[in-house]
């Protein structure tokens, strides 16, 4: 095992005899084991302090004790350490054999132990106007025999005392604060890991390895990875430079430049609007009976627009050799002329009123159901192929001029029919 240094020893000791749950035993034999620092940090001459204390409560050395705690550095002192040395000073004054004696060396002006602690100009911790007149009794109690009887009576109660050191005890105890292992811990171990470890090199971090554990190695290891792959991995003041001037002239460019977008959605919207229209003329006039590009019906009855009857119709005349035919005058006969034949009246047609109400809509909305071309079917084909069963939105998206008022549904049930 290798040699420990003055520092090793130093972190041990400041660990060790700064923790209460320690045993006194097991401290004792440690303090025995390791050469004690020359600069001990503050933490462990409190707890050296503190265990003496515990040790001996109440005596000449508990009192030194308490004069080397008021002189630690501490944020806010406790009340309780100058109750304490108050209660130590009083009870060794009051039950010593030699009152006055004893009373001259602790109380008495200028020199006395305690009375250079509570005055104006001694430990800020132990000062107090309680002290100071607590003070002032023993030293004009010194000659008096029922003055000294009073003290006794108020300080010289061993128990009391103890009881005043124990509250200080825990209250010290209690605000000694972590240790520098308990701290290099929390570094390498809580909530400081990722910045501890993303600073060390390999070498330290194999030692944090060792420290930690295998499994909260792991853990730690995996959090600082998943950090890591948010992080830019260059970060320079001057990659941060580049970076803010992008930004800059991005800003600057959406300014100046008109956004594209809104146009090119509208015209998205008037193609769309336009393939939509051609789907509905393609449904109207498959309802009017009439044949579209993909899909099949009988034969017409009518040729174009203003050719007469399809060739190979068989007219009235055809049917009827006997029918006479009439020729229609918009104008009336001239007076005195009389036809060589007989013209027809006909009456004229009856004409219907309108009716304000609209005509009753498909409630259903159901699509007439319109056949599938070769073309259709073979797109369809295709489409399946390249996107796969089941992407009818895929194929039906890149193929709209083809698949024209169909679905995905009608894909689907296509192809489903197609398999068959």
């Amino acid at each position: 095992m290798p040699r420990l240094t003055a520092a090793d020893a130093t972190l041990i000791l400041d660990h060790v005899l700064g923790d209460p749950s320690v045993p006194a035993a097991a401290a004792h034999a440690l303090l025995a084991a390791l050469p004690f620092p020359s600069h001990p940090t503050p933490r462990l001459r409190r707890g050296v302090l503190l265990r003496r204390l515990a040790a001996d409560p109440v005596s000449a050395d508990a009192l030194d004790s308490l004069h080397l705690l008021a002189s630690l550095p501490s944020p806010s002192p406790s009340p309780a350490l100058a109750a304490a040395h108050l209660a130590v000073a009083a009870f060794l004054a009051a039950s010593a054999p030699d009152f006055d004696a004893a009373a001259r060396a602790l109380f008495a002006r200028p020199d006395g132990r305690a009375r250079r602690a509570v005055e104006e100009g001694g430990s800020p911790a132990l000062c107090s106007m309680e002290a100071v007149a607590v003070a002032d009794q023993f030293e004009a109690a010194v000659g008096n025999s029922f003055s000294q009887i009073v003290l006794i009576s108020l300080f010289g109660h061993r128990a009391a005392v103890e009881e005043r050191v124990r509250e200080l005890l825990v209250a010290e105890w209690a605000a000694i604060g972590p240790s520098r292992l308990e701290e290099a811990a929390e570094r390498v171990l809580g909530d400081g890991a990722l910045e501890t470890w993303r600073a060390a090199d390999e070498v330290a971090r194999a030692k944090y390895r060792v420290l930690a554990g295998q499994e909260k190695a792991h853990e730690i290891l995996s959090k600082f990875e998943e950090a890591s792959s948010h992080v830019n991995p260059i970060s320079t003041p001057e990659v941060r430079k580049v970076v803010d001037a992008l930004e800059t002239s991005c800003a600057d460019l959406h300014r100046s430049v008109e956004d594209p977008l809104p146009a090119a959605k509208a015209a998205a919207d008037e193609v769309l609007a336009s393939r939509m229209d051609k789907a509905d003329n393609l449904n109207s006039a498959d309802l009017s009976g009439r044949q579209t590009t993909c899909g099949t019906a009988g034969p017409s009855t009518l040729n174009d627009k203003d050719k007469g009857p399809a060739k190979g119709s068989p007219s009235l005349m055809d049917w009827n050799p006997t029918a006479q035919t009439y020729e229609w005058e918009e104008s009336p006969d001239p007076e005195g002329s009389r036809p060589q034949f007989r013209r027809p009246h006909l009456a004229s047609p009856r004409r219907m009123p309108v009716s304000p109400l609209q005509p009753p809509e498909n409630k259903n909305k159901r699509r007439k159901a319109r056949k599938w071309c070769v073309l259709e079917e073979e797109t369809l084909r295709k489409g399946v192929d390249q996107y796969g069963s089941g992407n009818w939105k895929d194929i039906l998206a890149n193929n709209p001029d083809v698949f024209i008022g169909r679905t995905p549904v009608d894909l689907k049930d296509k192809w489903r029919n197609m398999m068959r």
